[in-house]
């Protein structure tokens, strides 16, 4: 952004509607230019769908779809608005994952598998997890590595990509119609 008059009477006013990831990141980046800014969020909280609630005595978080130590700019942003004290990273990624319901032949009893990461270097470091990851169905598991493949060899400036979505991409190289089971299916 260009630099702006100094903040004051006659600096410009800026408004940014929405509060939340990237209405707050607009937000610092004008005030950081000089501009006064006047964030415009419906909400009661600023965050938008990054935002955390209690469930049975448990803390569940919802936001970005990855948070990890390499996400250098997400973990700046929580610094800079003083919130880099309330997130926790993992050590190794160890997530488990519930489907409530089951699938089938599961009498409707809660479905659980794990997504750790290994030591071994990426794309290995989920193999293990991958394969045993009990929630899809193994031969859509098996399929994984050719997909894996030719996900790694898209060409991400192909303007043609945009024209499909992840979920049709998927079904196109075997992973199913819902590769993920959501909650309750």
């Amino acid at each position: 952004m260009s630099q702006l008059q100094t903040t004051g009477p006659g600096a410009p006013h800026i408004a940014v509607v929405g509060g939340g990831l990237a209405g707050m990141a607009a937000a610092l980046a004008c005030a950081d230019a000089g501009a006064n800014v006047s964030v415009f969020e419906k909400r009661a909280r600023l965050g938008g769908l990054t935002w955390s609630f209690l469930h049975d005595g448990l803390t569940m978080d919802n936001g970005q779809h990855v948070f990890l130590r390499c996400c250098t700019a997400y973990l700046d942003f929580l610094d800079r608005i003083g919130s880099a004290g309330d997130v926790e990273l993992q050590e190794r990624l160890d997530v488990t994952v519930l489907r409530a319901g089951g699938g089938p032949g599961t009498d409707g009893a809660t479905e659980s598998a794990v997504l750790r990461r290994d030591r071994w270097r990426a794309p290995l470091h989920l193999a293990r997890s991958l394969l045993s990851y009990g929630l899809v169905p193994w031969a859509e598991r098996a399929r994984i590595g050719p997909a894996a493949l030719a996900l790694s060899r898209l060409d991400l400036d192909d303007p043609a990509l945009d024209g499909q979505t992840f979920a049709d991409w998927l079904v196109r190289h075997h992973q199913g119609r819902r590769p993920y089971p959501p909650c309750g299916s």
